[in-house]
């Protein structure tokens, strides 16, 4: 990032800014952090101590200033934490390189011992009279036995160690999230290295066992073999020698092949040595960029407040300007107006005292000394009217000058405005262009997931556009089920239909039949409790003295028929007569000649 540079412009305003604190100075050391001095107070001139635009700058920048302090400190602690965090990276890799140059002696010091022990198996070849005093000196196995021991209990202790740097660096703190993306996945991708390699210092830790186990069982394989040969030696020395030289031919590369393994575990050791420097190397590289961005950082946020500054400063000095240039225009015009009056007044007044004068004296002497007043007079008045003219030009060339003195400072704001307006847009495409990597490797990583999407819907397709065709060829057979479904299915309901409309003829028929039932029901109930009102009422010649009595009566009173014939007459009769049996009266239904029968026989 480039360091941005301020535009400076001298001018000479009204309004004096002075730090009483001793002005803003950076702080020691580089960090490009304000002193304790930053934060004095301004002094502003007596007449804009009411004004309320230079109290809100005056607090804007106190803000200002508090928020940078703010912002120093956090860096500050953002740079100590770092550093703390370094220091722990770097007594890591210590550890961990200390135990890789043991790791590399514990692989030399095997590589002597293999050789030491291809050595022994060498010269056991070429003597094999000693094998026997070999085995009546056991301390002798016993010493060779001790490295391998020795070489376990250095695997086991490695293991741990490894174990305990895992533990450690799960552990360990979070990293520092203000140092930027980059800087974290750098941070992580060392830290998926590590991770890496103590696996493989695990890994290899396992092979060193087991390459121990071997050699355990190689050695109780040699002693073995020794114990053979000695048995033999007792019954013929010369098949001994025979017996032993295939052995000793096997063992042989064994040995050189165990030797192999071991210098290219050393070779790799030596490339993951050199792969770990040039990681260092690296993360050396990107802290030093880190704090070349923070210093760029700094500095563009002091050229920013300093612009802020600057720019109100102009603003005010404006704005002054503009109000000094009206109270002299108003003040030119009120004095020529002033000048023209008084002239006007004197002159007037000298105008009217000699006429006065000459009205009473009446005489030329008097009339020549007032025409030597009057060119007195207007000699005055024509100097008068010069200096006038004379104060005007000035006060014009005064304006003009003014004027070429706020056009300046316009011109000035622009160029400031122009530069903050710059500057701004240079931070907008450097952090930009620093996300833009970024951007990239994740649209790349996108495109590369939408491929492989891509590429597996065009394999489920394939397999759908095959299981269609398949699907295709019984499409004939479907398609004639369909027509007998659906032939079969129309019979039915036209079935269906038919049985439900004869089923509404039947339904509607079957109520016909239950309301003339009703009907019926009702006709045969009413003639029931006519016959029973017959049967209560006495035989007719009872009522023949009635008949009598009731002759002058206007209604004729003629008795009921006999229950004999009234029922084969109500038979043969279809529909109902509401008939009183006494009086013969005829009703319109039931109800009513019930009531009228019980008011007849009361």
């Amino acid at each position: 990032m480039r360091v941005m540079v301020q535009p400076q412009a001298h001018v000479d305003t009204a309004l004096q800014w002075e730090m009483t604190g001793g002005g803003d100075v950076l702080a020691a050391g580089g960090q490009g952090s304000l002193g304790p001095s930053s934060q004095g107070s301004l002094r502003v001139p007596p007449e804009l101590a009411s004004n309320e635009i230079v109290h809100r700058l005056l607090g804007d920048n106190h803000q200002l200033r508090e928020a940078l302090r703010r912002s120093t400190v956090a860096l500050r602690e953002r740079c100590e934490e770092m550093e703390g965090w370094q220091r722990r990276m770097r007594e890591e890799r210590d550890f961990v390189g200390s135990r890789f140059r043991e790791a590399r002696a514990l692989v030399e010091r095997l590589a002597c011992e293999n050789k030491a022990l291809q050595v022994q198996l060498n010269h056991t070849g070429a003597n094999p009279p000693k094998l026997g005093q070999d085995m009546e000196h056991p301390g002798t196995g016993a010493q060779a036995e001790e490295p391998l021991n020795q070489r376990g209990a250095t695997v086991g202790r490695l293991e741990r160690e490894g174990k305990e740097a895992a533990e450690r660096e799960n552990q360990r703190g979070p990293l520092p999230i203000e140092g930027g993306n980059e800087f974290l996945q750098l941070l992580k991708s060392h830290k998926e290295k590590l991770e890496e390699g103590m696996q493989e210092l695990r890994r290899r830790n396992e092979e060193l066992e087991r390459e121990r186990e071997d050699t355990e069982r190689e050695r109780e394989g040699l002693r073995s073999t020794n114990a053979q040969l000695q048995a033999k030696l007792a019954q013929m020395q010369g098949s001994s020698v025979m017996e032993e030289t295939p052995q000793r031919s096997a063992s042989h590369p064994s040995g050189s092949d165990r030797y192999r393994d071991l210098q290219e575990k050393l070779d790799c050791l030596q490339k993951s040595t050199v792969q770990r420097d040039r990681t260092e190397a690296l993360l050396k590289q990107r802290e030093k960029d880190f704090a070349q961005l923070v210093k760029d950082s700094e500095a563009l946020k002091a050229q920013v407040t300093s612009l802020l500054g600057e720019l109100n400063e102009r603003q005010s000095c404006l704005e002054n300007s503009e109000k000094e240039r009206k109270q002299g225009e108003e003040n030119s015009s009120l004095t020529a107006v002033s000048s023209l009056l008084s002239t006007s007044l004197s002159f007037c007044n000298s105008c009217t005292s000699p006429l006065s004068s000459c009205s009473y004296l009446c005489g030329t002497d008097d009339l020549h000394c007032i025409q030597r007043e009057l060119e007195q007079l207007r000699k005055q008045h024509s100097v008068t009217v010069d200096t006038l003219r004379l104060q005007t030009h000035n006060l014009e060339s005064a304006l003009r000058t003014e004027r070429l003195v706020l056009t300046e400072e316009k011109r000035k704001l622009a160029q400031l405005q122009h530069a903050y307006t710059q500057l701004f847009k240079d931070y907008d495409s450097k952090r930009k262009n620093g996300g833009e990597v970024e951007d990239l490797a994740n649209r790349l990583v996108e495109a590369e997931r939408a491929l492989a999407l891509k590429q597996e819907l065009i394999d489920k397709l394939k397999d759908e556009v095959e299981h269609q065709r398949g699907a295709l060829e019984t499409v004939p057979v479907l398609t004639a089920q369909a027509e007998i479904y659906k032939a079969d299915f129309r019979a039915e309901r036209e079935a269906r239909e038919k049985l439900h409309q004869r089923k509404e003829e039947l339904q509607e028929q079957l109520s016909q039949a239950l309301a003339e039932l009703e009907r019926l029901k009702q006709v045969d109930s009413s003639r029931a409790r006519m016959e029973e009102m017959q049967q209560r009422h006495p035989p007719l010649a009872a009522f023949q003295g009635a008949t009598a009595a009731f002759q002058g009566a206007t209604v004729p009173f003629s008795p009921a028929q006999a229950p004999s014939s009234f029922r084969r007459h109500s038979v043969s009769e279809e529909l109902p007569d509401f008939r009183c049996p006494k009086c013969q009266y005829q009703a319109p239904d039931m109800d009513t000649l019930q009531i009228h029968v019980m008011d007849c026989i009361q």
